[in-house]
């Protein structure tokens, strides 16, 4: 927008530009939130859970209120992203009063809440994109009609908000795999010429870094739900931009891996009443290898880190070749 209003053309420099001034905004918000933030009160089930209680929780809400700020600021002006920015805002919002509540929400309240955010998200899509297509390898493309394409969009969404939700447990975790399968969607991104929405994860990436500084074990600070949801939502947003809704399951894998088998967990327990699955294993998983494994905090972080970039790496090599086979 300010080069807008200067008079000077879109570079993936203003984002840059954008992601410096993010990182800096952050780190000196936050510094002044920690004693205004909601306290955590702990989590009984989890590993290591009491450890968190009584540290400042909804560091999320400064996150992301900077990133869309900076992006405001930094990012080309459109009715479409004015809207992303504003379910962005949403799923933050609704997380924070999550954090915020004596009593937490329950399952019902946050899912039918997902999901309305995520059917506002796919109809914005739709109306302002309008490509249906999925790309594969050897040029294939799949074009879905929209009766199709809608609940699947949806459904996907709803899920990415979960898994990476179910992901913040750990100091340091979430925000560094996020960060990380950030940066490979701005590769990804840049490389199918959607230079817009490529800068807007660099600038998500910027505000990620400086509250890793606060969340790094042993943490000051946690995320909460209003960080959590709000990552998962724009993460599935750009993954649909892409085109190539498949390259989750590499540049997502381990967010979706971690959070997801609880989810898969619970589901089956309610549903079928299989009272034997998946006994012998913590969800979400790195309560498993810390608990069952003993690995510490730092060891978890490295070790989920290490793997998930390798396969974002993937993930960018394997899209390039399917972006270039189309063209």
């Amino acid at each position: 927008m300010i080069g807008q209003l200067l008079g000077i053309p879109f570079d993936i420099d203003l984002i840059f530009g954008g992601a410096a001034a993010g990182f800096f905004a952050t780190l000196f918000v936050l510094n002044r939130a920690l004693l205004t933030l909601p306290k955590d009160q702990g989590r009984k089930y989890a590993v290591n859970g009491e450890l968190s209680k009584g540290k400042p929780r909804g560091g999320g809400v400064v996150f992301v209120i900077v990133f869309i700020a900076a992006a405001l600021l930094f990012a080309p002006l459109s009715a479409e992203l004015v809207i992303i920015y504003a379910l962005t805002a949403a799923a933050m919002l609704t997380g924070y009063l999550d954090d915020m509540s004596k009593i937490p929400w329950g399952e019902l309240k946050k899912g039918l809440l997902d999901l309305a955010i995520c059917i506002i998200a796919v109809v914005t899509y739709c109306n302002f994109d309008g490509n249906y297509s999925v790309y594969f390898f050897g040029g294939a493309a799949l074009t879905l009609p929209v009766v199709i394409y809608i609940p699947i969009a949806v459904f996907f969404l709803w899920v990415s908000i979960n898994v990476t939700n179910c992901t913040d447990g750990v100091d340091g975790l979430l925000g560094s795999l996020s960060t990380v399968t950030l940066g490979a969607l701005a590769a990804l991104l840049f490389i199918a010429h959607n230079t817009v929405l490529c800068g807007l994860c660099l600038i998500f990436c910027g505000v990620l870094l400086a509250y890793l500084i606060y969340n790094a074990p042993p943490s000051m600070l946690i995320m909460g739900d209003a960080g959590s949801r709000a990552l998962g939502l724009f993460i599935g947003i750009c993954i649909l931009k892409t085109h190539i809704p498949l390259i989750y399951f590499l540049v997502g894998l381990i967010i979706f891996l971690d959070g997801g088998a609880g989810l898969v967990k619970l589901l089956v327990l309610r549903i079928f009443k299989l009272k034997n699955f998946m006994k012998d294993i913590r969800t979400p998983l790195h309560d498993h290898f810390r608990k069952k494994l003993g690995w510490s905090d730092t060891q978890t972080d490295v070790r989920y880190v290490a793997v998930h970039i390798m396969l974002c790496a993937l993930g960018i090599y394997l899209a390039d070749i399917i972006y270039r086979e189309l063209n």
